[in-house]
């Protein structure tokens, strides 16, 4: 239903849009909550006094199916909060369909300025009615029974057609989930059944999209078309895309409950004013380029010192420039907060996530959340959520054993899952921790040398954590058998691969039966970082300053052969040695001046270079389209001199040789 309005109106409509996004978006976990705590009257009017403000502000705007379920949720919860009715897990199951279905009414209004047709929502309402009036909930129409109120109907064609190229299983996903984005439909499709899901090859197709950082929007272009008469639609066949793909949700036993993520700190309200984030950018980007004009002055300045005659000139001036290089630095972190938000924005959604998967799993799951007003800079926020869902997924689906497992193994029969952030010093950490399973060494590495990732020598001569490392290789999985949510071998890779793209690490703990760990190590910032300077044969390189962990002076008795690499002995610790020269294929001086010792996902690597010119503080330029896939660059600066410095990425640049590398120490 498509929705027209004025400009005074538009205003009006963008203040609805953030406040229904907000109310909607702490509406999962509140309703978790409250399905442990069915009694907790505070919980209650909070959730009904959220549906009736957004009741309100449809009603205002005029959008009636919104307004239709909202309604609807509301009467529900205000019997609730009048002990007219008791909760049930069937209740709770149609209320989650109500919000998903208020959800996908948002997002289409935020997209395309149309809300869903009185014959979309007629089966939740019924639902949601028939809740209201005590009677027998209106079981889903199945895929292979399509009808009149079947939830999921094949979209019009015509509304839209895609760009050259795509592939027709991806067609026909987008079809089938009209409105949704690539990660969503991702979502949905490994929640089913693995008899209900579509082929393996279609999900790894729509995989690898996700991971190129393709969406819906890059598929498909708009066209004009003529709208069909609402009768003529009506009659219109609906034809399943994939009949084997079924929405119908499972039954679920009463007695599976998921308890809620437990809250450290009682929320507090303050006053906001919301911006636009394209304006942040741009105040972002001015600070940056200031920043630089700043680094010019302090050292023109230096330069002055030395050559100028009058010393209380130059005095004068170089307190002027101190002063104004720490106001610049004050402005700098002001800026720099605006960009922050709390990880509370995507660790919100996991409430629900493991909520819908440990019931199709039947499995029981305890999930906590700390550290949710923890800030991150938001460009590096919006990355992370599709690695922390699958790690989730993984630790429910890999990790947590089944109840009477647990039970036999003298564990509780709800497992937990501990999802955490904190910060340390200049870094996020975020941690995803189990007390499931664990991780069995020795299959790791058994599954590694039959897919011939490693030899069996460099398998007896592996320690845990360098075993560890081999789950992040490309393709490989301990799965026996693919399961509906992981085990094709595709998602770990990535999941390292983003982390190491926005210049982090992830490491692994785990001890077998008593479960494992997953720890990210983020930095709060990618727009401004302090850096090691370096040279290499007249050329500078910047070498970010949280991956350096020690600087030695280079010495030829320190550096051994180990096969074909080279190796530098330090305290009685061996590094692999690499020159800087030579991981970027340039021509190397024989001599060397310094050592840098810098942190490669779980090990210490030692890279030898010509010149140190100290420590600067840059403000990271992109590279452009034609650059931005050169592996071991992250980015470029300017330097005081004007020049320009690329800046490394050690995780990139030696991404190629970890397969040789496996093993070596």
């Amino acid at each position: 239903m498509r929705m027209e309005f004025s400009d005074d109106m538009r205003e009006i409509l963008e203040e609805f849009l953030i406040e229904a996004e907000e109310i909607l978006s702490n509406l999962d976990q509140d309703l978790i909550e409250l399905e442990n705590n069915p009694d907790d009257k505070e919980l209650l009017n909070k959730i009904f006094r959220g549906m009736h403000t957004l009741k309100g502000g449809a009603g205002f705007l005029n959008l009636t199916t919104i307004v239709e379920i909202a309604h609807k949720i509301e009467d529900i919860f205000n019997k609730l909060r009048n002990d007219e009715m008791t909760l049930t897990p069937e209740m709770m199951d149609v209320i989650f369909e109500g919000v998903d279905k208020l959800k996908e009414a948002i997002e289409m209004l935020k997209e395309s300025d149309e809300i869903p047709d009185e014959e979309d929502v007629k089966e939740v309402l019924d639902k949601l009615k028939a809740i209201l009036e005590g009677s027998e909930i209106p079981q889903s129409v199945s895929a292979d029974n399509p009808g009149e109120n079947q939830k999921q109907e094949t979209p019009e064609e015509e509304d839209f057609e895609f760009v050259e190229g795509v592939d027709e299983d991806i067609k026909k996903l987008i079809l089938q989930y009209k409105g949704k984005d690539l990660g969503d439909i991702l979502e949905e499709l490994i929640l089913l059944p693995p008899d209900e899901r579509p082929p393996l090859e279609v999900i790894e197709k729509l995989e690898k999209l996700i991971v190129e950082g393709k969406d819906v929007k890059d598929l498909i272009k708009p066209k004009e078309k003529k709208e069909k008469p609402k009768e003529e639609k009506k009659e219109e066949k609906k034809q399943e895309v994939f009949p084997q793909v079924q929405q119908e949700k499972q039954p679920v036993k009463k007695e599976e409950k998921i308890k809620p993520a437990q809250k450290k700190k009682t929320e507090k309200k303050e006053e906001v004013i919301r911006v636009d984030v394209e304006r942040v950018e741009t105040l972002m980007n001015l600070v940056g380029e200031l920043v630089l004009d700043r680094n010019r002055i302090v050292k023109l300045a230096s330069s002055l010192e030395t050559s100028c005659e009058d010393s209380d000139v130059i005095e004068e001036l170089i307190d002027s420039i101190t002063g104004m290089s720490r106001t610049v630095s004050d402005l700098q972190d002001a800026v720099m907060k605006l960009r922050m938000q709390p990880v509370k924005k995507i660790f919100s959604k996991f409430p629900r996530i493991v909520r819908d998967l440990a019931k199709r799993l039947n499995k029981k799951v305890n999930l906590i959340l700390e550290g949710e007003d923890t800030e991150i800079d938001r460009s590096i926020l919006d990355k992370l959520e599709d690695p922390l869902i699958h790690l989730v997924r993984n630790a429910i689906d890999h990790g947590i054993e089944p109840p009477e497992e647990r039970i036999a193994a003298g564990k509780p029969e709800e497992g937990t899952i501990k999802l955490s952030a904190y910060q340390e010093g200049d870094r996020i950490i975020i941690s995803i921790e189990d007390d499931g399973r664990g991780i069995d060494v020795e299959k790791v590495k058994q599954k590694a040398i039959e897919k011939g990732l490693i030899t069996p020598e460099q398998a007896e001569n592996m320690s845990d954590k360098e075993a560890f490392e081999l789950l992040f290789m490309p393709g490989f999985s301990t799965a026996d058998q693919v399961s509906e949510v992981s085990g094709r071998g595709v998602g770990m890779d990535v999941v390292a691969s983003t982390i190491h793209a926005l210049r982090g690490t992830i490491e692994v703990e785990s001890e077998p039966g008593k479960g494992t760990k997953f720890i990210m190590k983020l930095p709060l910032t990618v727009a401004i970082i302090r850096t090691l300077m370096v040279g290499v044969n007249e050329r500078i390189f910047a070498i970010p300053l949280y991956s350096v962990v020690e600087i030695v002076k280079y010495d030829p008795s320190n550096v051994k052969k180990v096969g074909n690499f080279k190796s530098f002995m330090l305290r009685d610790e061996v590094y692999l040695l690499f020159s800087l020269g030579e991981l970027f294929d340039i021509e190397d001086k024989p001599e060397k001046e310094f050592i840098v010792i810098v942190r490669v996902g779980e090990k210490n690597i030692a890279i030898s270079v010509d010149d140190l010119f100290g420590e600067e503080e840059i403000v990271i330029k992109p590279l452009g389209k034609l650059l931005e896939d050169v592996q071991g660059i992250a980015g470029a600066t300017i330097t005081g001199d004007g020049k320009v410095v690329l800046i490394v990425d050690t995780n990139s640049l030696i991404n190629d040789k970890k397969t040789q590398l496996v093993g070596v120490l």
